[in-house]
């Protein structure tokens, strides 16, 4: 059985579904059959044999992979890259400058991920530190070349986190989002939010969304999850729709006083929208998770 899905946009593009926390086409990751062979997003630890999976079926040779690019160090984004850096021995890692350490040294991330995801963590493995001498530290305006006509552009973009990244891919004018413009679950209910704990910022994500728009685009490549077109409307969409529901967090606290108590509402709220779509737990602790995330934004905004 085949595990790489061909995109619309590229007959050398591919994404393959990683089955987080045990959902289809909820998170993936890209790989892009170019003379410099990369892969976008390296997933959790325990993906790696189904990322050779993939190799094997595009022909990529793992000593082959030029470049690995996690759009930043979360671990459902870069939980994998360790693993895949020991079996892709000659790539690099591309990682924006203040994430890198973390790569090096991934002890306090992993237990910053551990308190935000709760009794999901089980699913998001271990991370592998990364020899320093692997790592390309960039801040976003660098470039690389994949040959035969595909270049990605690095560009920053925080908000969701103050390492993130995005890659924009010149000939299919495309861009792999990473979590700047949400998770888009088409076949589901369209958007949710990802606001975690404990670097959300709103204000940095709405300036990135405005940023975005002056890109030349064709193509959204979100990691969760697909290639899709029409990119002005789905920046629009998320930019309105996080918009709400910071307002919303906001003032549910302002009424509520109580963190507790504003999580149970809008779990509840959630499990009314989203029930049909998500498993119970990992909706659940989501979206604590990004309750949590808008309301530590809110307090460090209060003490400025």
């Amino acid at each position: 059985m085949k595990v790489l899905e061909p995109t619309e946009a590229d007959k050398n593009l591919f994404i393959l579904d990683l089955f987080m926390i045990d959902m289809k086409r909820y998170g993936g990751l890209y790989i892009f059959e170019t003379p410099k062979p990369v892969i976008i997003e390296t997933g959790f630890s325990q993906s790696l044999e189904r990322v050779l999976t993939g190799l094997d079926e595009a022909k990529i040779r793992p000593e082959d992979v030029a470049y690995l690019m996690p759009t930043h160090i979360h671990m459902d984004h870069a939980g994998g890259a360790g693993y895949l850096a020991e079996v892709c021995h000659n790539a690099k890692v591309i990682c924006h400058e203040i994430g890198t350490p973390h790569l090096v040294d991934p002890t306090k991330l992993v237990k910053s991920v551990q308190r935000a995801v709760g009794t999901l963590f089980p699913y998001y493995g271990e991370m592998k530190p990364i020899p320093a001498d692997k790592i390309v530290s960039v801040i976003g305006g660098e470039f690389f070349d994949l040959g035969g006509g595909y270049i990605i552009d690095v560009v920053y973009t925080p908000g969701h986190a103050p390492h993130h990244l995005s890659f924009y891919e010149r000939k299919t004018k495309g861009l792999f989002t990473g979590d700047a413009v949400g998770i888009y679950r088409k076949e589901a209910t369209g958007y949710v939010m990802t606001t975690p704990p404990p670097s959300f910022h709103f204000d940095d994500s709405i300036k990135t969304l405005n940023m975005l728009k002056s890109l030349d685009l064709e193509w959204l490549y979100f990691t969760h999850y697909g290639a899709h077109r029409d990119p002005m409307a789905l920046i629009n969409e998320y930019s309105a729709l996080l918009t709400t529901w910071v307002r919303e967090v906001d003032e549910k606290f302002a009424e509520q006083k109580d963190d507790g108590a504003v999580k149970n509402y809008f779990v509840e709220k959630e499990f009314e929208m989203l029930a049909n779509y998500y498993e119970p737990e990992s909706l659940r602790q989501e979206t604590e998770m990004n309750v949590q995330g808008v309301l530590l934004y809110l307090q460090r905004k209060l003490t400025k």
